[in-house]
């Protein structure tokens, strides 16, 4: 494999698509846009899709950022799938970068991302290290140091486990393999044979239904902590934290439903419900009514769309070689469990077997 040097001398660098969307945030992106633009890489374009926007943020981007930015404006409002699928239609880069429109970017953060694509056959994606934009210490609560997920389908963070956040001290600086990100610059090649986002995610989810596809194609998603972005997270809901959380909810349900084979499927349902409800009554015992409201409406959504989730469901486990987790780095153990009831806070305390991530020479 050519180097990344080799590829710069020989103005073959890689170009990379930046793609995100914009939904009645425009100081957001507006800020993300800048610090995206003074990125220090030689060759990228930017694709923003205004995403039915109430007043024409879209135009006003287009009027303030000209041809440094091209500007897909969408009638309204298809959620985060699908406006991103639109704006990866629109794109041409050999490698994708999903982003998200409330970032802010180091100079050089894209160089080592872009490396380990050139450099590691198997990697069809990569993810840099997320940090808090207001708290520059702290890890950001999404995907931090890597995403990865238990046998139950919840998320969890290598610097992040529930509502406790790391600081980073240096304790997550080597590069391993993590079952799923949000942030993420992908191979155009991978993308091709197995496509972007299945729309029926909407908002949130789609992102780790996306990795479950690449490990089962054969690929693998490789944290790179020497990468470093700051993001606000759920900027464009951050108002809206009961349909956040019906999102979250309701749309972990789906992907599991969704991926997980019959067998694992039918050992997990039931101790999943069972703790979602145990998170709707912890939420009314706190006075949190929103999130307790937003499990009730996930679960009553999710069994409207049932004929179409198994239809889904259908699709994927029809496939050949499409019926393991074997590739993905799934914790068999149940990370609620171990946070709320054996006190573990941090990720080195429920993975402690290297093996778990690490990338295979």
């Amino acid at each position: 494999m050519v180097t990344l040097y080799n590829d710069v001398m020989n103005k073959r660098v890689p170009k990379v698509s930046f793609l995100m969307l914009n939904w009645n945030g425009i100081e957001y992106t507006r800020k993300c846009l800048i610090s995206l633009l003074a990125t220090d890489y030689p060759n990228f374009e930017i694709i923003v899709v205004d995403n039915g926007s109430d007043a024409d943020e879209g135009g006003m981007l287009r009027a303030a950022f000209g041809k440094k930015i091209t500007v897909i404006k969408n009638s309204k409002n298809l959620g985060y799938a699908q406006g991103m699928n639109i704006a990866y239609q629109h794109s041409s880069g050999d490698m994708v970068m999903l982003l998200n429109n409330d970032m802010e970017f180091p100079t050089r953060w894209l160089w080592s991302l872009v490396k380990i694509l050139q450099t590691n056959l198997r990697a069809a994606g990569a993810q840099p290290k997320i940090r808090d934009i207001l708290n520059r210490s702290e890890f950001e609560y999404a995907s931090a140091a890597g995403g990865f997920v238990d046998v139950f389908g919840y998320p969890f963070a290598r610097g992040r486990i529930f509502y406790d956040i790391e600081k980073d001290h240096g304790q997550y600086e080597e590069n391993i393999r993590v079952s799923w990100a949000g942030i993420l610059l992908l191979r155009r090649s991978v993308l091709e044979k197995i496509g972007l986002f299945d729309a029926i995610f909407f908002n949130y989810g789609e992102d780790m239904d996306l990795c479950m596809r690449i490990y089962r194609a054969g690929y693998e998603i490789i944290n790179v902590p020497k990468s470093i972005v700051y993001h606000v997270g759920g900027g464009a809901l951050k108002k809206n934290l009961r349909k956040k959380m019906f999102y979250h909810h309701r749309n972990n349900l789906i992907f599991i439903i969704k991926n997980w084979p019959i067998g694992l499927l039918s050992l997990v349902m039931v101790p999943r419900i069972f703790f979602d409800g145990m998170s709707a009554v912890f939420y009314l015992m706190r006075g949190f009514w929103d999130g307790c409201i937003a499990v009730i409406q996930a679960y009553i959504s999710l069994i409207g769309m049932l004929p179409s989730v198994f239809e889904h469901r259908a699709q994927v486990q029809s496939l050949k070689g499409q019926k393991n987790l074997v590739n993905m780095p799934l914790y068999k153990g149940s990370v609620v469990v171990d946070y709320f009831l054996l006190g573990k806070r941090r990720f080195s305390d429920i993975i402690k077997d290297s093996s778990f991530y690490s990338i295979e020479a």
